[in-house]
């Protein structure tokens, strides 16, 4: 938890199509309604430095190698970080983050295979000591998660093999293995309003625990 900032950093983690966005949505538009000021950080597209660097990663024609891909993202991140998630933080606002670091371990370390000792160490820097308060985990079968975004254009990542995909599952849920604590796993298999209730439990009683009387 970043003690020192009097914001809330909260973050939604997944793989493709377990409904990262929408939740995201739907816990801003409860936490706005409840009167609490919120910003709503998107991995790697937050910022215009962000946006280029995605759109060469993410380029069909381009041959990324692993390390370059995890350097790219993590340079993307970072630059969420300077611009976007710290300064709500001291504004006092509760940031959602739709992906964070957890995500290297899911997809650099175990779908990609770089060591956890080197990503432990690009997630220190990237984070700059900013460390979510609570994750939510979106855990699906990648097969139903997938053919929910059939019909969408997809970028060479979405379009990895099923094995890709499974890894990254596994990725997440060692993850959370790793920090239970922090990481709330979330079936997201089930109806979006079920899953958003149970997600909302989380979140709400990290808020009581944080804010007793809100801003």
């Amino acid at each position: 938890m970043n003690r020192d900032y009097p914001g809330l950093f909260v973050t939604i983690e997944g793989g493709h199509g377990c409904g990262k966005t929408t939740l995201t949505n739907l816990l801003k538009k409860k936490l706005e309604e409840l009167g609490y000021k919120t910003v709503i950080s998107v991995d790697q597209k937050g910022t215009a430095i962000g946006q280029k660097l995605r759109r060469i990663n993410l380029e069909e024609n381009n041959n990324v190698a692993i390390l370059t891909e995890a350097l790219l993202i993590a340079a993307a991140r970072h630059q969420n970080v300077v611009e976007v998630i710290k300064p709500a933080l001291l504004g006092g606002k509760v940031v959602i983050g739709e992906r964070y670091n957890d995500a290297f371990y899911a997809f650099q370390v175990f779908a990609r295979g770089l060591s956890v000792d080197f990503v432990d160490k690009l997630s220190q820097v990237v984070a700059d000591g900013i460390n979510p308060a609570i994750t939510i985990l979106l855990d699906i079968d990648p097969r139903i998660a997938l053919a929910r975004i059939a019909s969408r254009e997809k970028h060479r990542i979405e379009k990895e093999s099923i094995v890709f995909h499974e890894r990254v599952r596994i990725g997440y849920l060692e993850q959370a293995k790793r920090f239970p604590k922090r990481i709330k796993v979330i079936d997201a298999s089930v109806s979006v309003g079920e899953v958003f209730n149970n997600m909302w439990k989380e979140v709400e009683n990290l808020l009581g625990e944080k804010y007793h009387a809100g801003f």
